[in-house]
């Protein structure tokens, strides 16, 4: 018992320390922040702006579109931004430092889980930053602080899920310029074939079944119920369902696959 404790212990230092180096080198190099940060807002204002207008002149309302919308973008962006953490994982091994981590005495998971715990903070500035612009352009969350809270925690908790498979994919993939091609293309097909940007009823037949279990569909469910103030159990048991699938078993096979350096 008192071994596990100490592996835990160790596991949890290891990798609150990586998390700091990771934060640090982020801080150092701000242009790595452009994507994850910048980029999701351009993206939040022309969807909004284009989609938006494309709804009224189809007799849609506006503000109404808007609260549907932008949920389905804040997941998007996350979805988007969760390769990242693959692709960070095979720029450290081509640089060597995986080998030099490899050679200190230090727990294997703790490579992962700095690198996720990261990856968190800038999902959660990601989400803030949003949430920020698009109170701007018309986004109301009923519930207040609370409900605010709700939202960073849900998309930071969908973005690392994506994560940490993002992770094991990169380790089998090996090759960075392979990686990224791969990684991006069901992020990208993920947020097109869900309800983020319209009801699940209204897309084509063959990807209605598919839209209503995609875990983009559970998350930005689960988002517009909070600020809206809506049922929450059943979007939120099905997020619950899919970020427990997407993290848990290809975490442990990341964590292998990174301690046998292929």
């Amino acid at each position: 018992m008192s071994t596990g404790v100490a592996a835990v212990s160790r596991a949890g230092r290891d990798s609150v320390l990586l998390a700091g180096r990771q934060l640090r080198v982020l801080r150092l190099n701000p242009g790595r922040l452009i994507y994850p940060l910048v980029q999701p807002v351009v993206l939040l204002v022309l969807f909004v702006s284009v989609l938006g207008n494309l709804a009224l002149s189809h007799g849609a309302a506006g503000g109404a579109y808007r609260q549907f919308l932008i949920p389905g973008i804040l997941i998007q962006n996350a979805a988007l931004t969760a390769p990242g953490t693959g692709l960070g994982l095979l720029r450290d091994a081509g640089s060597g430092l995986a080998d030099r981590f490899r050679s200190l005495p230090m727990s294997r998971s703790a490579v992962l889980i700095g690198r996720l715990a990261a990856d968190g903070v800038v999902f959660a500035a990601q989400a803030v930053l949003l949430l920020a612009v698009a109170a701007l352009l018309g986004f109301r969350v009923r519930s207040g602080l609370p409900g605010l809270v709700a939202i960073v925690a849900v998309a930071v908790g969908f973005g690392l899920a994506l994560a940490v498979v993002s992770a094991w994919f990169a380790l089998l993939i090996r090759d960075a310029e392979a990686a990224e091609r791969v990684l991006y293309f069901p992020a990208i097909a993920l947020a097109f074939v869900s309800s983020a940007f319209a009801p699940a009823s209204d897309l084509a037949g063959w990807m209605q079944p598919i839209a209503r279990l995609s875990p983009v569909t559970a998350a930005a469910g689960v988002i517009r119920s909070v600020a809206g103030t809506g049922p929450v159990a059943a979007p939120l048991l099905h997020l619950g369902l899919w970020v427990a699938g997407l993290a848990v078993v290809p975490g442990i096979l990341a964590v292998r696959r990174w301690a046998r350096g292929s």
